[in-house]
């Protein structure tokens, strides 16, 4: 990454972190391994929810659990 690009990707960050290269670099990278991981930790917490909310919904009509539901 060159440095217009770096500093680009550093707007909003703090101190340092956004206007020197050496320091706005690896904060960048670190971001960057963040995001990745947490669009992952995302579809992991949304398919969490996704089930905990059709369970609250079948409890509400019934003895039915997704566990059951699923292997009938």
């Amino acid at each position: 990454m060159n440095k217009k690009e770096v500093f680009k990707l550093a707007k909003g960050f703090r101190g340092r972190a956004k206007n020197c290269i050496r320091i706005a670099r690896e904060r960048v990278e670190k971001a960057l391994q963040y995001s990745y991981r947490d669009r992952r930790n995302k579809k992991r917490d949304m398919r969490s929810l996704w089930i905990q909310r059709i369970n609250a919904g079948t409890r509400q009509h019934g003895d039915f659990r997704l566990s059951l539901i699923a292997f009938v």
